[in-house]
């Protein structure tokens, strides 16, 4: 029997019912199909969105031109947080890549209402904290751990996100194709081909319509000597 995604600690869930309402009498509900623009490297948004329904993604251009995908925002998380109480551009691309729906708030306004309520910047501050975490552990397994470290880092990170518990493993609920996947890491389509085929050939994974099972999550754990950092630490 399937059992339910992995019910991970994001912003907007963890505020009070009342905090909640407070927050979205402030803001403006929208729909917005897949593959719209929030906005774009090197903007200065007026706008920080919370996504309430589809997915959001992050990326950055490399010096050579390449996409390169840092983030994949979903239900109770903010996009464009990083313009916050700044002057500064911002440092990546969003794209709606399922269609959504998106509360869009001014960002002055949202900073009022941090500076005003409390709960509500708290729960932005831990967040937020998290989020940065997140972040500076992804690029360390980049950095450090080698293509093959940083795919099978990835892959944790897609389950600890994404993960549905199944019979035969942990279904990575986003499908994704194996060029998605290299822009995660920033390699090669060709390297992915040859990485996901070896874990297939080894029965850690398998491949269905573009959806990855994980049937042997713990071998990817041992390869990188895992530690017990918390699960919010450790997603895409």
């Amino acid at each position: 029997m399937e059992k339910k995604q992995l019910q991970m600690k994001r912003f907007f869930n963890e505020l009070s019912e009342e905090n909640q309402n407070y927050l979205l009498a402030y803001g403006l509900s929208i729909k917005v199909k897949s593959g719209t623009f929030l906005f774009y490297e090197g903007d200065y948004p007026e706008h920080v969105y919370l996504v309430r329904s589809g997915k959001v993604r992050l990326s950055k251009m490399t010096a050579d031109g390449k996409e390169f995908s840092v983030h994949l925002k979903q239900k109770d998380e903010l996009v464009g947080e990083v313009g916050l109480f700044n002057e500064m551009s911002i440092s990546v691309t969003a794209e709606v890549i399922e269609d959504a729906i998106l509360v869009r708030f001014d960002r002055h306004t949202l900073e009022a209402i941090f500076r005003d309520n409390g709960e509500i910047a708290v729960a932005f501050m831990k967040w937020f904290a998290r989020h940065t975490q997140s972040t500076q552990a992804k690029f360390r397994d980049l950095i450090l751990c080698g293509k093959t470290g940083a795919f099978y880092s990835t892959l944790i990170r897609f389950s600890n996100s994404y993960g549905v518990q199944q019979d035969s493993g942990i279904l990575i609920n986003v499908q994704l194709t194996n060029q998605d996947i290299a822009n995660y890491i920033g390699t090669s389509r060709e390297s992915i081909n040859r990485m996901l085929n070896d874990l297939k050939k080894a029965k850690i994974l398998s491949v269905n319509d573009g959806y990855i099972i994980l049937h042997n999550i713990q071998f990817l754990k041992d390869y990188l000597h895992c530690g017990d950092c918390p699960v919010e630490i450790c997603t895409i």
